[in-house]
Order: C-alpha cells, then sequence, then structure tokens
C-alpha cells in the first residue's frame, strides 16, 4: 500500500510568512544567489506575464480516451495495470507528433506517487512503471519517439524529475512545477520535512540517494515555482535547479561571483545590479526570493546554459502559491495570475529533441 505525507498536507504544513518589503539591496543579493546556479552567464530577468488569452468554458476539439497499461508483475505481485488517460487532438496531422506525459499531483493521500520512497517495491516500481508506460507511448505510429516530454505539479513533479533522471534516454525534456528536491529521504517523515524547509544537504549529492547516475543523456528541465507556495517550500525550485545542473555536469563550473547582472522588466528598460559582491550559495535556507518587491505574477527568470539554448531554466513567480502558474483560476490548485506554465513548458520543450 502507497505511504501517505497526510490525509490533507495543506492542513498540516506550517504556513510559511510571506517576505516583507525588501530592499533594492536585498534583491540584488538574492540576484547573487541565484547566480551560484549558473555555470555560464545567464540571462536573468524581472518580467511581467504576458496577457493570457481568453479560456474556452470548453476543452478544445479532440478526443479524451481512458486507456490501462499491463505491467510485467514483480515476484509475488498481482499482475498490475497503470491507469491514463490519452489525449489526441481532432485533425491531427496524420504524420507522427510530440507527446507531453503530465503526472498529476495529488495532496499526497493514498495511492499518490511515492517519490519521498524510491525503494524497488514502493516509488522505484512507480518510476518503473512509468518508463515502461513511456516506451509503450512512444511505439505509437502517431507518436514522434524523439520528442517525447514529461512534466508534472507538485508530487507529479517530483517524480517526473525521478523518471526523467533515472531514464533519460527516454525522455526529450522535463517540466516541474512546485515539485520538491528528490533524495532527501526516504520516508513520508523525510518527505514532508523537504517539502517544508528543503535540505541543507549538497543537492547534488542526493542525486545518489535517488539512485541518479550523473553524466548519462543530456537531460534538459524547466522549473517552476511559486514564491509564495505554503505547501512546498520555494527553496525547492532553486534546488531542482541546482540538480539538473550537477546531472548535468554543469555544476563544477558554477562561478562563485556574477559581475554586472541586469535585471530587465517587461518595458524593456534594463536597470544595472550591482553584483559584485561574494555570492551565497544556494542551499536549503528558509530565506526565499523577495516576493514583496515584485507585483503578483511577475515573475523572476533564470536560463543556463548556451547563448542561444537553455539547459536548465528556473522560473519564480511572486504572489502565487502552490498552483499552476498562469492557469484557470475556477479550479483547485490553479493560479490566474503568472506567466502561463503551460505554453513556458511548450515552448521550452521545442527546444529539444532526444
Amino acid at each position: 500500500m502507497a505511504k501517505s505525507l497526510s490525509a490533507d498536507w495543506h492542513t498540516q504544513l506550517r504556513q510559511l510568512s510571506r517576505a516583507q518589503p525588501q530592499s533594492a539591496r536585498q534583491l540584488k543579493t538574492w540576484i547573487n544567489r541565484i547566480a551560484t546556479l549558473n555555470p555560464a552567464a545567464p540571462r536573468l530577468r524581472a518580467r511581467s506575464p504576458a496577457p493570457l488569452p481568453l479560456l474556452p468554458r470548453h476543452p478544445p476539439p479532440g478526443e479524451w480516451a481512458s486507456h490501462h497499461h499491463r505491467l510485467a508483475p514483480l515476484p509475488g505481485e498481482l499482475v498490475p495495470r497503470l491507469p491514463y488517460w490519452l489525449y489526441v487532438p481532432s485533425g491531427a496531422p496524420k504524420r507522427p507528433m510530440p507527446l507531453v506525459v503530465m503526472l498529476h499531483g495529488c495532496r499526497q493521500m493514498q495511492r499518490c506517487w511515492q517519490w519521498f520512497d524510491l525503494g524497488a517495491t514502493e516509488g522505484g516500481r512507480e518510476a518503473q512503471a512509468l518508463a515502461v508506460l513511456i516506451d509503450a507511448l512512444a511505439a505509437r505510429r502517431d507518436v514522434r519517439a524523439d520528442q517525447v516530454y514529461l512534466a508534472g505539479l507538485s508530487a507529479g513533479a517530483s517524480m517526473a524529475a525521478v523518471v526523467a533522471l533515472r531514464y533519460p534516454e527516454k525522455i526529450a525534456a522535463v517540466g516541474l512545477h512546485s515539485g520538491v528536491v528528490i533524495g532527501a529521504g526516504h520516508t513520508a517523515s523525510d518527505g514532508l520535512r523537504a517539502m517544508q524547509h528543503g535540505t541543507s544537504a549538497d543537492p547534488a549529492m542526493l542525486l545518489d540517494a535517488a539512485g541518479v547516475t550523473p553524466g548519462g543523456p543530456t537531460m534538459p528541465a524547466i522549473v517552476l515555482h511559486g514564491m509564495d507556495d505554503g505547501a512546498v517550500h520555494p527553496v525547492n525550485a532553486r534546488l531542482l535547479a541546482r540538480q539538473f545542473l550537477a546531472y548535468n555536469g554543469m555544476s563544477d563550473r558554477v562561478e562563485e561571483r556574477m559581475n554586472g547582472a541586469a535585471v530587465r522588466h517587461a518595458s524593456g528598460a534594463d536597470q544595472a545590479a550591482a553584483a559584485t559582491a561574494d555570492a551565497a550559495q544556494v542551499d536549503g535556507g528558509n530565506d526565499h526570493p523577495p516576493s514583496a518587491m515584485l507585483p503578483a505574477g511577475d515573475y523572476l527568470e533564470a536560463s543556463f546554459g548556451t547563448w542561444n539554448r537553455g539547459l536548465v531554466e528556473l522560473c519564480e513567480v511572486a504572489g502565487l502559491d502552490h498552483a499552476w502558474s498562469g492557469g484557470d483560476g475556477d479550479y483547485p490548485y490553479h493560479a490566474s495570475i503568472g506567466p502561463d506554465a503551460s505554453a513556458l513548458m511548450w515552448e521550452f520543450f521545442k527546444q529539444h529533441r532526444r
């Protein structure tokens, strides 16, 4: 039986206080800290989200169908099945299309993803089952096997990180929204602690604890998180970003200083941000980006990689709680504020193929 962190994690988590008004100097300090993620002069900017299009009240044309994928049972295991829904747009081209596999969040109730317990018969079995399902979907005639992407929200984001890093040959890129650093523990209480506080352990060292071997196929990742998330501490976004930098062999080139970094607003006006002070290492402390410095819905964005393509991208949204950014606020765990997370992920995914 799957372990549960709580019957309803929102009622048991300590509400994290919002940042008090910060000075411009403190904002520059955060820029220094985010710079420690950077192996090669990042593009760092603060910006306002583009206006969201009016959302239709009904789903776009297409077909949703319920499926079950049968798995080969382990010794002593009943024949397991992995249920999923598959959406195929109407008028789809006859040529193969990209595929996005989305892992839901679940408030950590029973039958949820066990990202915090990666034993062979627990979360590790779930990750293996998802990898088998991805293989089956990639083999479909209407799917491009080199454009299979993985995304997740909350617990689904943490499990997506595990699958992407354990089975990188199957995934072209991964998108993580409001997820928790992986490898920080093996019990429900460990998982709850990581959700609330992150971790003071080196995120790169936690890859081994999560059963991940760095140096495999490149794994691009985009990480999004609300600065006011009261369920999963915002520091987890930076910890996840550092894990993907480490996996991709970029952590050993992280700069300790970033000089003359620019903070760019949506108006296009650049403001020089002196960042000559020593950069503090981003760790599992309780400090988090100065949400009060930005209007709700604006966001800080950093890209790490080459000059023309991001390998790891980090987006932190001011005023956003534990919800999908730029979604439909009429639904639970969706927020109308912030950039369109779906669009950001898709634009990132399109840059990468396996």
